[in-house]
């Protein structure tokens, strides 16, 4: 133990004479009063007041005093020294996601190494092994003190992505390094992970003094992954040859708060894959796995969009779902771990507005060619299989709505390859072009292909190609149409023309059809903009959390097997509508024990300096409180019950004895707190309709976008809520999509009265009702307008004009479309005397606003406006501007009304003021 002021001691000189002082001071008089002379004669006195202070009252005093002298010179316990310390010690502390375990062990072993060489008089630098969240590796610290060092340490935290050893060999190869390396003592402090990287460090390290590696217990080390193939599988891995254990999973969804919640629960084996659909309720659409016993993105799998945003049909002949002859048999297996679907005829799954048909061969009947081509332009995804039955329809020369609904035309009859009458051999497939969905996936040497419809050669045959063979002949293709898109296998979905769908890419391949073509079906697939890059939506923090993704986090690359790193954090890309899930396990090679790259040594407890003085301080507190409670009972100012002396320093102890420790209680878990609470943001009232929902929620976020790019107000992502279960108050505009099916319940009425009284502010759109883009004469709309708002305090209206604050708020605006021009916009009346004019409450209008501000995860805005195109919309941004901004402050635009009477009035003022004596002969 050492003394960081040993002087203070000195003051320990001074406690003989405090002790001959207050024995010489008596304690002061005790007046006690009687009612009369005769008891004062009769009283028989039992206890004698002291004429000195008690011994134990000294003692008590003396021993606060000594320890507030001890506190004060600041005793510190130092371990005893080794004699093997470093004079120059290389940390090398691997934070990223494999050092979550064990973190508060690691770093306190790095600060008891680093104290003894600090206090040793040696030098100590500190690399880290993982990238900073810009991509960048930090640069090697240099503490130079043992204080430096701890609150170095203090501020740091494993990362959510791997670490990079290859980026670290390269540090430790820098010249600047050499010299130190060559005298360096380097304490590796491993996760114990194997990693690319790791040749390249034990090459960087081969010149240093010496090695040595520190390892902490490898079993501890899970990731939780997601296996794609036949059947999907979940797998909580660990290292080998670890002992197996039973881990909890859940199943979890994410809420329209960005949360998630809890669906199932169940047991799975580590080190053991199990089928998805036999471990969870398969009826659940889940956005997430977790394991909760495991921290960060190693427990937790985030899965693509749900089951309502992608929503499969599947069309088959009767019996074509017989056992490995039928091609219903094959995608049924394909599809089942990938999503739920409906099967029917195209009559019976229309109607439920599904995103995806995919149909085998024969199963598109001729009189319904013309709903289904109608569909497709409506933005359907229609993904066709080749058979005999559509070879035979095209030596006969297809025509009309069945050569519309084919993404190119094709050669008569049917190519083979291989068998008794062909020259040729059954051909594999070509590697898949970069700027497709199947991009990036591994092709099996045994999938072949021996029968295939061709298509005609045409100048632009090469745009619409997906997959080819090795020959260079198409194997899928695919066309826009309309707004939708026709995907065509140019093979059948059974095992007769080709071994493709007895092979694990047959499923990967209809994964990627579903997840990822939603995101190009807008896009012009003759020209491969297969939507290359997501940007990213929601990232996953240490807690499983989603939290806005921070600037430095770059688009995901659709036409790349993109791994998890510090430019790609585990979370969701490409918006809300169609969540792409990159997780910490993608691509990823299976875990495995690092070698040793020096000396191999076991963690022990690390024993690091303890400082002594705030336990010394808050016991001389203690004693401080003890005395002078006893010292106010003793005078009678503070009377205490029976026993309660003995009580109260019993008390008094225990308190003291339980603060003594050197140590911190953690603290209390935060409360869980509304997002609006802690940031502005727009909010929508959810219809029902998930069409609706996600175009009004894509529309505020690009309002959202223009306004945060054009101000300095800052509002964050908006969020959909229902009145009468969320509180409205944190927003400072709803905006209210009115359909033919909207209703408001007794709950929502109560918190929209409660909300507008608040001096609450609600949009309400018809959504464009009766208008050209309503098949409707929009009066259902109307009705249900009427029939929501009944019984809402809201005032009279009248047409919004030019002269409203609202018009002029920041734009100067004439007229307020959104994506349909000329519609009325209506706002509360005001009075004709009225000087003051009152912040309207609610703006009703027809303009569909939402659709004209949508933008979607590329940047692009998917829904057209009319009649005046991209002109209409820079006004319908504007009038979004002018609400927001309206909504914030108010109406202290209305002072421009007077500005002219206030110049008017400054400059007579000036000129009175400039006037000065004038001549005789001079106009007065």
């Amino acid at each position: 133990m050492t003394l960081l002021s040993p002087y203070l001691l000195l003051f320990l000189l001074i406690l003989p004479g405090v002790w001959w002082l207050v024995r010489a001071i008596p304690p002061q008089p005790r007046e006690q009063r009687f009612p009369s002379l005769i008891l004062l004669r009769q009283l028989t006195t039992t206890r004698q007041n002291a004429a000195h202070t008690p011994l134990w009252l000294l003692l008590l005093r003396l021993a606060a005093l000594a320890l507030l002298i001890l506190a004060f010179s600041r005793p510190l316990y130092i371990p005893p020294r080794s004699s093997h310390v470093p004079h120059n010690l290389m940390l090398i502390l691997d934070n990223g996601w494999a050092a979550t375990t064990h973190w508060a062990e690691r770093t306190e072993q790095a600060l008891a190494l680093g104290e003894a060489t600090l206090r040793a008089g040696g030098r100590i630098t500190l690399f880290l092994s993982a990238p900073e969240a810009d991509g960048h590796m930090p640069s090697p610290l240099h503490p130079s003190s043992p204080a430096s060092l701890k609150q170095s340490l203090a501020t740091l935290k494993p990362q959510l992505w791997p670490s990079d050893r290859l980026a670290l060999a390269r540090q430790l190869q820098n010249p600047a390094m050499h010299d130190i390396l060559r005298t360096a003592s380097v304490m590796l402090l491993s996760d114990g992970l194997a990693q690319p990287g790791d040749d390249a460090l034990r090459t960087a390290l081969q010149d240093a003094a010496s090695r040595h590696d520190i390892r902490w217990p490898r079993c501890a080390l899970t990731r939780l992954s997601l296996q794609h193939g036949t059947p999907t599988t979940i797998l909580a891995e660990t290292l080998p040859s670890c002992p197996p254990q039973m881990l909890h999973l859940m199943g979890m969804k994410l809420t329209p708060n960005g949360h998630f919640a809890l669906q199932a629960s169940t047991l799975i084996p580590t080190n053991t894959p199990r089928p998805f659909n036999t471990q969870l309720p398969h009826n659940i659409a889940y956005d997430a796995l977790s394991l909760p016993a495991i921290a960060g993105p190693a427990g937790m799998v985030l899965l693509p969009g749900t089951a309502a945003q992608r929503r499969v049909g599947l069309l088959h002949l009767n019996g074509d779902d017989r056992p490995l002859t039928g091609g219903g048999f094959y995608l049924e297996h394909a599809l089942h771990d990938i999503t739920p679907y409906q099967e029917g005829t195209v009559d019976s799954l229309l109607p439920q507005h599904p995103t995806i048909i995919i149909a085998t061969d024969g199963s598109l009947p001729e009189a319904s060619l013309n709903d289904m081509l109608h569909w497709v332009r409506e933005g359907g995804i229609l993904i066709r299989f080749a058979g005999p039955d559509l070879a035979h329809q095209n030596q006969q020369g297809m025509q009309g709505d069945a050569a519309a609904l084919l993404p190119v035309p094709l050669l008569s009859g049917m190519r083979q390859l291989g068998g008794p009458m062909s020259w040729g051999n059954p051909q594999p497939l070509a590697p898949f072009p970069p700027n497709t969905p199947f991009a990036g996936l591994t092709i099996p040497h045994d999938a072949t292909i021996s029968r295939q419809l061709l298509a005609q050669p045409t100048d632009d045959l090469s745009r619409h190609v997906w997959a080819t063979l090795t020959d260079g002949t198409p194997l899928v293709t695919a066309r826009q149409e309309g707004n939708g898109l026709l995907i065509l296998f140019h093979i059948t979905a059974t095992a007769d023309w080709s071994s493709l769908p007895l092979s694990g890419l047959f499923p990967q391949m209809m994964e990627r059809l579903i997840t990822r073509t939603p995101f190009i079906q807008h896009h012009d697939t003759t020209a491969h903009s297969s939507a290359d890059t997501l940007a990213p939506w929601r990232l996953l923090d240490a807690e499983k959390t989603l939290i806005t993704p921070p600037t430095t986090v770059r688009p995901l690359l659709t036409t790349a097997e993109q791994t998890a790193d510090a430019l790609h954090p585990v979370g969701f890309y490409g918006g809300a509508a169609q969540r792409h899930p990159l997780n910490l396990a993608d691509h990823q090679p299976p875990l495995a024990e690092e070698p040793a790259l020096g000396s191999l040594q076991q963690a022990g407890r690390a024993v690091v300096e303890r400082p002594f003085w705030p336990g010394l301080m808050l016991l001389a507190i203690g004693f401080l409180l003890l005395d002078m409670f006893l010292s106010l009972a003793r005078a009678g100012i503070l009377r205490l019950p029976r026993r309660g002396g003995t009580m109260l320093t019993i008390g008094l102890s225990l308190l003291i004895a339980g603060l003594s420790p050197i140590s911190y209680a953690a603290s209390p878990t935060e409360q869980n707190v509304p997002p609006a609470a802690l940031a502005i943001r727009l909010a929508h009232i959810q219809t029902g309709d998930a069409a609706t929902d996600d175009a009004v929620q894509q529309g505020l976020e690009g309002l959202t976008r223009f306004l945060n790019q054009r101000s300095t107000t800052h509002l964050d992502s908006p969020i959909g809520v229902v009145p009468g279960r969320d509180d409205l108050a944190f927003y400072p505009l709803l905006y209210w999509p009115i359909l033919p099916s909207t209703q408001l319940d007794e709950a929502g009425r109560q918190a929209l009265s409660n909300y507008i009284q608040h001096d609450g502010m609600i949009l309400i759109d018809e959504m464009g009702a009766g208008s050209p883009l309503d098949e409707s004469d929009g009066h259902a709309t109307r009705s249900a307008l009427k029939a929501a708002t009944s019984g809402l305090p809201i005032p009279p209206l009248m047409p919004l004009g030019e002269q409203h604050t609202l018009s002029h708020t920041f734009y100067l605006l004439h007229d307020f479309p959104g994506r349909i021009a000329g519609q009325t916009v209506y706002v509360a009346r005001q009075e004709e005397n009225d000087e003051s004019e009152s912040v309207s409450p609610v703006i009703i209008g027809n303009g569909d606003w939402a659709h004209a501000w949508a933008v979607d995860s590329h940047g692009e805005h998917p829904f057209a406006v009319i009649p005046d195109g991209e002109t209409q919309r820079t006004l319908a941004y504007r009038f979004g501007f002018n609400t927001i901004i309206y909504a914030l402050t108010g109406n202290y635009k209305n002072d421009q009304r007077h500005y002219p009477e206030m110049l008017k009035r400054l400059k007579n003022s000036a000129d009175d003021t400039m006037e000065g004596p004038t001549d005789e002969g001079e106009a007065p």
